[in-house]
This record gives structure tokens, sequence and C-alpha cells, in this order.
């Protein structure tokens, strides 16, 4: 039987990528996640978080990995991909990887393992896969590790916190 660690071996360089962009991330001031979409043993598309450099909040290293798959492979369908992200991937970016029906999506750290800074959240990618028609197959804490290291000296949260009173 594999030890958990040995499950992780394969996807550890692929991951180290993924952390690689983060930490481009936040050397460029933004908040350190990071993505690649692999094909065939192949990195095709690598992106970091801007949402704060561009100020978009859909410029998530996810998002843009994903979109620059389909660009690289001419295609929707990613179904021969894995994505790999430095951070559990948000609802929007889990989205994104079900509707190009990526078929493994493995990540570094949880939404749990940092608290303070992420939207507090009852779902999690692992619960949101279970309902689409495709199921991806979710490895989480690949080099975990290493990408908490980001965090170290990071004190505040970023997530966007509205400013104006809701609409009644």
């Amino acid at each position: 039987m594999n030890s958990p660690q040995s499950l992780h071996e394969p996807h550890e360089r692929f991951m180290r990528l993924a952390i690689r962009q983060a930490e481009l991330a936040r050397q460029l001031g933004d908040v350190p996640f990071g993505a690649v979409v692999v094909y065939e043993g192949q990195v095709i598309a690598a992106a970091h978080n801007s949402e704060h450099l561009e100020t978009d909040i859909t410029s998530h290293a996810e998002t843009k990995a994903i979109s620059a798959a389909c660009h690289a492979l001419g295609r929707r369908d990613l179904s021969g991909c894995t994505l790999y992200s430095s951070n559990e991937p948000c609802l929007m970016c889990a989205t994104a990887a079900f509707y190009g029906c990526i078929p493994r999506i493995v990540y570094a750290v949880s939404r749990d393992d940092l608290p303070q800074f992420f939207r507090p959240r009852k779902i999690r990618i692992a619960e949101l896969a279970r309902d689409t028609s495709h199921p991806p197959q979710i490895i989480a804490g690949v080099c975990r590790a290493e990408a908490m290291a980001l965090y170290a000296e990071m004190s505040s949260p970023f997530r966007v916190v509205p400013q104006y009173a809701p609409l009644s």
C-alpha cells in the first residue's frame, strides 16, 4: 500500500512550479497564489495571481492558467490535463476547472491551513467536485510546508470586504 507521501511524489515537481508562480505574485505585491496546467507530462500554462495588480477579481492564478491552457490546446475541453495550484481553489476557480473537464486538481495549502487570510466557507472543493457530472480527483497537501512559507511575513487578510451598505 502506498503511503500518503509516496502518492504526492509524482506531483511535487509540478507543484513546485506553481509555488514559484505564487512567489512571483508575492514579489510583485500581490497575493501569493500560483497555478500550472500540465498536459501529457508537459507544462502548457503557468500563471500567478494578479487580482490586486490588475484591479480585477477574476485574475486568479487558476483562471488565468486555465484560460492559457485552453488557448495552448485550441479547445475548451481540458480533459487530459491536471491543474496544480499552490492553494485550494476558490469557488470561481474550481468551477472553471470543472467546466473545463479537468480530471485532476492538486493543491498545496488548504483553506483551513490559513483561516486568518481566507473568507470562511463551509463548502470545500472536494464537496463541490462531487456535485459535478464529471467529478475530478482532488489531491491536497502536496508540498504544503513550502507553500505555507509564502505566508510567513503576511499579517492581514487579503479578501475583498464590501465598502458600501448592502442594497435593500
